[in-house]
């Protein structure tokens, strides 16, 4: 059993990384790549994800908490964003991270289907709003992203969330 700091540590080590993704994304965003691509992601953060939900059912104000950890993970994603000393390079990695964001991140803490990390999820999606707003992103399901590879849907529908 994991006491409350290894849990504490787990989340903010492992959870906040969630945004990292090295592997371009058309070569994981598509038909045959989607879902598996996901159960490996979602695989990945189970540990993390389950530390964070313990943690935000523990807490007296939870709702506080589960924008505190949104805001960690916009927190290191700017940090490795301004890290990045070429401006082309910067913006095209925040394209980058704003695309896998909303195609794998965000359904994969969707995925989970508890409060916790539905608020996550929620919290997430507006603190992107406010860090990067030339790159919106909104809430999606694993479910209907990959549906729209069998209904022909734009990427820029799945992104909005159509």
């Amino acid at each position: 059993m994991q006491s409350f700091d290894e849990r504490e540590k787990i989340v903010n080590l492992g959870l906040i990384h969630i945004v990292d993704n090295e592997k371009p994304i058309r070569q994981i965003f598509n038909k045959e790549k989607y879902a598996s691509e996901f159960t490996r992601i979602y695989e990945l953060y189970t540990q993390a994800l389950t530390a964070y939900n313990f943690l935000y059912e523990t807490q007296n104000h939870s709702e506080e908490y589960a924008r505190e950890v949104a805001g960690r993970i916009i927190d290191y994603e700017v940090e490795k964003i301004n890290g990045i000393s070429r401006k082309g390079q910067r913006n095209q990695k925040v394209i980058d991270d704003s695309i896998y964001t909303a195609l794998f991140v965000i359904p994969a803490i969707d995925h989970f289907h508890t409060e916790a990390t539905d608020r996550l999820a929620d919290f997430l999606v507006e603190e992107w709003h406010k860090k990067f707003p030339k790159n919106q992103i909104e809430r999606g399901d694993f479910e209907s992203i990959n549906g729209g590879f069998r209904e022909r849907r734009s990427l820029l529908d799945l992104l909005r969330g159509k």
